[in-house]
């Protein structure tokens, strides 16, 4: 029985522009994803996080890096990370980018986004679709874990 049902907005941009992250459509050539998420090297992005209902984001982490984490208001958290030290991603190639967030009752949510990082002045990361936001509608109990039961890009 689902104990918690609610929906998380992260939303992903770049720091200095405030210019949403950029993504393709890459079909199913990649493992099965339909976008690649596209970054750049040695690039700082703002992340949020906003839980409707509200609740209490605990942690965030983006692929192994803990976030310093400031609640904006009731609901709505976040945080900057850099990807220094990034490995540029060769021609045809793209890797899983992890975000885990920490929610208090609640649990553990693992997002997982296929993604590109591309040279610090390589335009080919800030071309196509944008990406304001992704909704996940989310469920969990006591197991300490939350359940991505639907996600959408807006």
């Amino acid at each position: 029985m689902t104990k918690y049902a609610f929906t998380v907005e992260l939303a992903v941009k770049e720091f200095d522009s405030g210019d949403p992250l950029a993504f393709k459509m890459d079909g199913h050539r990649f493992d099965g994803a339909l976008r690649t998420l596209k970054w750049s090297a040695d690039q700082t992005y703002s992340v949020k996080v906003t839980t409707k209902p509200a609740t209490e984001v605990t942690r965030i982490n983006v692929n192994g890096n803990d976030l310093e984490v400031t609640k904006e208001k009731i609901g709505v958290f976040s945080g900057n990370w850099n990807t220094a030290g990034a490995e540029i991603s060769k021609r045809g190639t793209r890797h899983p980018l992890i975000f885990l967030v920490n929610f208090a009752p609640e649990g553990q949510m693992k997002a997982e986004f296929q993604s590109k990082i591309y040279s610090k002045n390589d335009s080919h990361a800030v071309w196509g679709h944008k990406m304001n936001s992704v909704e996940f509608k989310c469920s969990g109990d006591d197991d300490g874990y939350v359940k991505i039961v639907d996600e959408s890009y807006k």
